[in-house]
């Protein structure tokens, strides 16, 4: 009676069919037997038997060789088997965890965006191409309030300057203008500062700045499409959405606060030497370690330890304290 499997110890697991492993176990018990000695031992048609020979020499099993089936040592073919079925379930583990981890999040967010209301377009407009002076000039004209900026490096780009030379009439008016530049303007173009400052706009630094912004009031803002200060935008978003444009003048705050005025703006003409050393040692007498003035100014430490060094050997002075009064006694302070 062919010996029962189950459980296990089948080699189902392994995706073998239950009558082929029935033929395999005759085989590793009649080394070297026909099919027709197999089919008498197992009481079934001889043509299911070579069927079941085919299969197991498939998967590697058995070999059949003129007319006689051999199986192949069981610790290396099954072995070899249940190596390839344990890859395959880790593919398959794989799957799921990575089906868990971004097919479910994605099928739960649809599901839970058909719940959502119904919304309404708010207001943002893409501003295709246009000139950055002009657009902005036109929301001055229809929008009343104080204007803020971000200006990463306006100094650079051609339309900045007719900003510059129409913002005199509107501060003229009776509008403040409050203007935040990257530290590295005071090197590449100190006159934009200076010129700001001389029509009234209130200047600061920071180190960085994150994106191009022009904020009109409480009621419209207008930032480049692309955030990158250094990208060149192909449009202009203009935002009238209330929350978003409170967004962005709160954004605009928490940086004023931690911009830094520059002293010597004002009736000293644009020279970059003088903005420079002010503010340096506007920092220097405020007790900022070099460490900080790296920090806040975007330097190098290396840059910061040379311009203090440069700075102490042209006030003849041969420490920090004697340099701070050197500086009030010459007024540069």
């Amino acid at each position: 009676m062919p010996a029962s499997t189950s459980g296990d110890d089948s080699l189902a697991v392994l995706g073998v069919p239950a009558d082929q492993e029935r033929v395999y176990r005759a085989v590793l018990r009649h080394p070297a037997a026909t099919s027709a000695v197999l089919a008498a031992e197992l009481g079934e048609p001889e043509p299911d038997v070579d069927q079941a020979l085919t299969g197991l020499a498939t998967v590697g099993l058995v070999v059949v060789r003129d007319g006689r089936a051999l199986a192949q040592p069981p610790e290396e073919a099954v072995g070899r088997l249940i190596t390839e079925e344990s890859r395959r379930l880790q593919e398959r583990r794989d799957r799921l965890a990575s089906a868990r981890e971004q097919l479910l999040p994605a099928l739960t967010a649809e599901h839970l965006r058909a719940a959502l209301p119904g919304g309404v377009p708010v207001g943002v407009e893409l501003v295709e191409a246009a000139d950055a002076g002009v657009l902005v000039r036109c929301l001055v004209a229809e929008t009343p309030g104080d204007l803020l900026w971000l200006r990463p490096d306006e100094w650079t780009k051609p339309g900045a300057r007719a900003i510059d030379e129409w913002l005199p009439e509107v501060i003229r008016s009776g509008r403040r203008s409050r203007a935040l530049y990257p530290a590295r303007i005071l090197e590449e173009a100190p006159q934009v500062l200076w010129e700001r400052a001389e029509a009234g706009e209130n200047v600061r630094i920071l180190a960085e700045l994150p994106c191009r912004l022009a904020v009109v009031g409480s009621s419209v803002a207008m930032l480049a499409d692309r955030l990158d200060p250094l990208a060149e935008p192909g449009a202009h978003l203009v935002v009238r959405q209330p929350s978003i444009v409170g967004a962005l003048r709160a954004m605009f705050e928490t940086l004023w606060e931690k911009g830094m005025a520059v002293p010597g703006l004002g009736g000293r003409g644009p020279q970059h030497d003088s903005l420079a050393q002010g503010l340096l040692l506007d920092m220097l007498a405020a007790g900022a370690k070099d460490e900080q003035v790296s920090r806040e100014l975007g330097l190098s430490l290396r840059t910061v330890r040379r311009r203090v060094a440069g700075l102490l050997d042209e006030l003849g002075a041969d420490s920090r304290f004697q340099a701070g009064v050197e500086a009030v006694r010459r007024g540069w302070v």
